[in-house]
């Protein structure tokens, strides 16, 4: 391999990386990017589920995380179980997702699920 080569497989890694490393915005009642930096953890307790986004992104959002961090999924959503899952697969392998928050309430609820398969 001569030194063009590999400076380019180099760039081509470290650009492929970079590129998927910062991919995840929010703004006003959506949030979006790949599930390993938009999301800092999912917790399930008996009573709800709740995704917990990293600090700072409450104040790019127009509805209140819980503590600043929490967004609580919709029980009474007709598709509660599909939306749990959906983000089960996408934190498992690392997608791209968009969650769209209930435009109505003052408290962040997930109102929808969008699973990106090809970006």
């Amino acid at each position: 391999m001569n030194k063009s080569t590999a400076l380019l497989t180099i760039t081509l890694i470290t650009s492929s990386l970079l590129s998927g490393a910062t991919f995840a915005s929010c703004n006003k009642f959506q949030c979006e990017g790949v599930t390993n930096v938009l999301l800092e953890s999912i917790k399930a307790d008996e009573k709800n589920f709740y995704l917990t986004f990293p600090q700072g992104v409450n104040e790019t959002l127009e509805c209140e995380l819980i503590d600043n961090q929490h967004a609580k999924l919709k029980k009474n959503a007709a598709n509660y179980s599909s939306m749990q899952s959906m983000l089960l697969t996408a934190l498992t392998s690392n997608l791209p997702i968009s969650i769209t928050f209930d435009t109505t309430a003052v408290r962040c609820k997930v109102e929808s699920v969008t699973l990106k398969v090809f970006e």
